[in-house]
């Protein structure tokens, strides 16, 4: 997994400027954008959308706001059905500006949005968006363990929800 995007001050690209927060046990959002590696106009249209994020969400990327992550292109992983690349989304005001960007730019490709809450199950299904054609989530794999990955945090740790206020407000490497 290759982030085009890091976690640079924790403070910062994770505390909402509005002081607002999302519905205990939300932390925050991921979006996978679908596409199929073995059909050129599905990656094309894939890999110009995320160019046009990554132009357009510039300031949030480059204050890790915003963590965008790419997945090889010969694997698809985890629950997924298909190849993907993703967004990771903490402040609130950020979200909801990705969320109207995407409704408006995705084009003929999938997007599914969850929430990070520790019940993987439900947050990938039952608690899904989806923009586009829904697609099948392989739930078999989950273990539902109430723990969800470190935001931003290449390999991290899986946390619980009641640690992850303390964990985004330490900078990297404490």
């Amino acid at each position: 997994m290759e982030y085009l995007t890091h976690l640079t001050d924790p403070r910062t690209a994770t505390t909402s400027v509005h002081g607002l927060t999302y519905t205990y046990p939300v932390q925050y959002y991921d979006f996978h954008v679908y596409y199929y590696a073995h059909q050129a106009p599905s990656k094309k249209e894939a890999f110009d959308l995320l160019d046009k994020l990554l132009t357009d969400f510039a300031h949030e990327g480059n204050s890790g706001s915003v963590i965008v992550k790419r997945l090889p292109d010969d694997k698809v992983i985890g629950p997924h059905s298909t190849q993907f690349w993703e967004v990771d989304v903490l402040r609130p005001e950020v979200f909801v500006k990705l969320l109207s960007w995407f409704q408006l730019h995705h084009g003929n490709l999938s997007v599914l949005i969850h929430p990070q809450t520790g019940e993987d199950t439900a947050d990938h299904t039952s608690r899904a968006l989806w923009l586009g054609r829904q697609l099948p989530v392989f739930t078999h794999i989950f273990s539902d363990d109430g723990k969800i990955p470190e935001f931003g945090v290449k390999r991290g740790q899986k946390i619980s929800p009641d640690q992850f206020d303390s964990h985004v407000s330490q900078p990297q490497g404490k």
